[in-house]
């Protein structure tokens, strides 16, 4: 698939991951003055196409940092740069200084001398922004907008790493496999999206909300015993089953269920038994709540001869 991209795509990436982050491109002659740049530059101030002198590299940052600018420069030129980037603030007309990183590379011409550099000017503060938007992808789901299944167990093994108290409840529609068939994937991601909402607006705000493999939603429930979990889930599934049982049509009247487990034990073991809990309350019809407390392992007793 890679090799289907040709040169021409390969720019157009280029600029898109530049624009993306928050970039500037640099290209200096051998002394380190700036030839040519990509147009973030100018929300620096500097206007290269209106310039009569190209400004040098190092004029870029704060006077204080120009030395060590001039010095990095020097040692990337020859490819024996001490450090990989090197990070000094730019200010920008008068106002509070930004901080940048910049990464040089010696750019060669056609017989393989050095005629400059290449170099790549990086926000900080826009790649500090950008790995946020990544963290919160990878920990978000895409229909719900909640927390995904991966970000829960997390939550949920540094709660047991701190010895906290509390339940968790796994939450399904019921019949939904047999509803996806009727209505189709597009009305079915739009029922787990509304019942997404309903449980995030129903929870305390204290709970933890998160989709659950797949078809389920997780609860995370601190400092809440078994059986104040289950008071509270049977509250929930009423409201939930309430909501639609004025529909005229008996297919468009929705109810859940749910299994729970208090939190002891292993991570894996509190989510095996609310989802074995939930197996059973399905199994017993739906629309109800099942608990499956973490048990000791008994031993048989031992009889004398």
């Amino acid at each position: 698939m890679m090799n289907a991209f040709s040169a021409r795509y390969g720019e157009i990436l280029h600029e898109m991951l530049v624009d993306a982050a928050d970039s500037i491109v640099i290209k200096t002659d051998t002394e380190g003055f700036i030839e040519e740049a990509s147009k973030g530059i100018e929300a620096l101030g500097l206007h290269l196409s209106d310039m009569l002198f190209k400004p040098h590299i190092a004029d870029l940052a704060e006077s204080s940092h120009a030395a060590a600018v001039r010095a990095y420069y020097a040692e990337s030129l020859h490819g024996r740069p001490l450090l990989n980037r090197l990070e000094f603030p730019i200010g920008k007309g008068g106002s509070e200084p930004a901080w940048y990183s910049l990464c040089l590379r010696p750019a060669p011409d056609e017989h393989g001398r050095a005629s400059g550099a290449l170099g790549l000017l990086r926000s900080l503060e826009g790649r500090r922004l950008l790995e946020e938007e990544l963290a919160v992808a990878t920990t978000t789901d895409a229909v719900t907008g909640l927390a995904n299944g991966r970000a829960f167990q997390a939550m949920l093994a540094h709660l047991m790493g701190a010895s906290a108290q509390g339940a968790v409840a796994i939450f399904e529609i019921d019949r939904f496999a047999a509803l996806k068939l009727r209505f189709g994937h597009g009305m079915a991601q739009d029922m787990l999206w509304a019942f997404g909402r309903f449980l995030a607006n129903i929870l305390p705000p204290e709970f933890i909300l998160a989709r659950h493999d797949g078809d389920r939603f997780a609860v995370l429930m601190p400092d809440c015993d078994g059986p104040a979990a289950m008071e509270i889930t049977r509250e929930i599934l009423a409201t939930f089953a309430a909501l639609s049982s004025d529909a005229q049509r008996a297919e468009a009247r929705l109810s859940a269920s749910a299994g729970l487990a208090t939190i002891a034990g292993s991570l894996d073991t509190v989510m095996i038994h609310a989802e074995r809990a939930l197996v059973v309350a399905r199994a017993l019809g739906g629309r109800r709540a099942e608990m499956r407390d973490h048990l000791p392992t008994w031993q048989a007793p031992r009889t004398g001869t």
